[in-house]
């Protein structure tokens, strides 16, 4: 008895093998399409077709099996049955030409907005918001990769130079995190569906040793865990596993992953700030290591900012400016002679050293950002109450008028956070209490206490640590 003939090794199978099981979903409605196809027959071979996937079961792909129930009881021809497979292969065809077409658009329009990052922030804007949208409200299921780009769209608004709306608000990461979670749980299900049929169809009864796939979604759900409850353990357990797969893992997971590390190393209440803050350093150092923080050749302001910092306090003076000097030509053109000095600033504020931070502020390149001007100010503030402290009353006019300034500022800055506006309004209180605490000598315990107490119960509220520092320091320069 001769076996009768399939079409498993046709070059249709072959075409068909390759999508997955959301291509098959998206080809479905392609050939659905009164566009792209008016022939029911293709549809019904279709269907066939999509439940014999993945093609292991050569019964269900013999030609006139095939044949009979696309047409019923017609005596079978070969030659049509060979038409409608061609007719289906080359709807496959135009299908994938059709997806690859619509991903270099977006490839070429994301381009577009890297460049105009640089360039023009509202064109940016404009452009990265009307990307985001299209990608949303697109006809197909959103796949993978439309999350993946979502996600760096959003991260690149997020977290732009001149966004001046940005806080460090947990629902403003939240939302941008859902559409990382979102790619890597597609992208996971779909390999495991795909592993799962490259098994029955090789016939594998042996289980997968080392499932890298796995390894690596257990890894982003521990660090997600982070983002949803304060527990210190689990961010130690996660680092370790994190560290241990390290070598393995892809830059944009390395990158990925750090994130959430740093995150919880700055904003978890748990962990002390100074202790938080070497836990940083360390996970900065490892970014470094592995050049994760420049991205496309160019390396964003809150980093460099904050690594300059971080390092000078917790590392030495020379580590910090050698950071400096290496990673300054990875700044934006448009800023970096404005950041550098900025970043030496920060130095010269942790060592009290106020007149350099004078001298440097009053040589920097103008610039007209809110969120850099905010933080212009709050450092003039803090040099100028130091050297009013220090008992040179020449620093007292520059310092009402510095403060006077930004609470100006703050309040007519329609984009900033009520969180963000509160908080600096809540500093500017409290460090008018200390000067008129500091400037009327001498003060009783109950003055002292008033404020320790007003201090420790003000919230929102930026830089408490040094209030509470300046506070230490009267309390300790008296008998009291």
């Amino acid at each position: 008895m001769t076996s009768k003939k399939t079409i498993g090794k046709s070059k249709l199978i072959k075409l068909l093998s390759t999508f997955s099981s959301l291509e098959w979903k998206r080809f479905g409605r392609f050939v659905q399409s009164p566009y792209h196809n008016t022939n029911q027959q293709v549809i019904d071979l279709y269907t066939i077709l999509k439940k014999a996937f993945p093609f292991e079961v050569l019964k269900d792909l013999e030609q006139e099996r095939i044949y009979k129930k696309v047409y019923g009881t017609e005596t079978f021809k070969l030659s049509k049955f060979q038409n409608l497979c061609s007719d289906v292969y080359e709807l496959a065809s135009d299908f994938m030409i059709d997806v690859h077409l619509d991903k270099e658009k977006r490839k070429k329009k994301k381009l577009l907005i890297d460049a105009l990052s640089e360039r023009n922030y509202e064109l940016f804007r404009g452009a990265s918001q009307q990307l985001i949208k299209e990608v949303e409200t697109q006809e197909y299921f959103l796949d993978e990769d439309d999350f993946l780009l979502l996600f760096e769209l959003n991260d690149k608004l997020h977290y732009h130079i001149e966004n001046d709306t940005y806080t460090d608000k947990q629902t403003e990461l939240e939302k941008m995190w859902r559409y990382l979670d979102a790619f890597y749980e597609i992208f996971t299900t779909q390999l495991n569906a795909e592993t799962i049929s490259a098994k029955k169809f090789i016939n594998l009864k042996k289980t997968i040793a080392d499932d890298n796939s796995e390894q690596l979604k257990v890894l982003f759900e521990d660090v997600i865990i982070l983002q949803e409850k304060n527990d210190i353990d689990h961010f130690y357990d996660t680092k370790e596993k994190i560290l241990k797969q390290w070598n393995k893992l892809k830059q944009k997971h390395k990158f990925s992953l750090l994130v959430h590390l740093l995150n919880f190393s700055f904003t978890n209440d748990l962990i002390q700030k100074e202790f938080g803050h070497r836990e940083a350093l360390a996970l900065y150092k490892i970014g470094i290591k592995d050049k994760l923080f420049i991205i496309n050749g160019k390396m964003r302001d809150a980093e460099f900012l904050n690594i300059s910092m971080i390092g000078f306090k917790y590392e030495s003076k020379k580590w910090s400016s050698n950071f400096i000097e290496a990673h300054k030509k990875y700044l934006p053109e448009e800023i970096s002679d404005f950041l550098i000095p900025l970043a030496y600033a920060y130095q010269a504020i942790s060592q009290n050293d106020y007149k350099e931070v004078i001298h440097l502020i009053s040589n920097l390149k103008p610039i007209n950002k809110l969120n850099y001007l905010e933080k212009i100010k709050k450092l003039l503030i803090r040099a100028y109450y130091e050297g009013l402290n220090n008992g040179d009353e020449n620093y007292r006019i520059p310092l009402m008028y510095e403060m006077e300034s930004l609470n100006k500022m703050v309040s007519r800055n329609n984009k900033s956070s009520i969180q963000k506006k509160e908080a600096n309004v809540n500093f500017l209180k409290i460090i008018k209490k200390l000067i008129h605490l500091s400037s009327n000598k001498p003060y009783s315990l109950q003055q002292v206490q008033s404020l320790e107490l007003l201090l420790s119960t003000t919230s929102p509220l930026i830089l408490k640590s040094w209030l509470q520092q300046k506070l230490i320091e009267i309390k300790n320069a008296t008998s009291i």
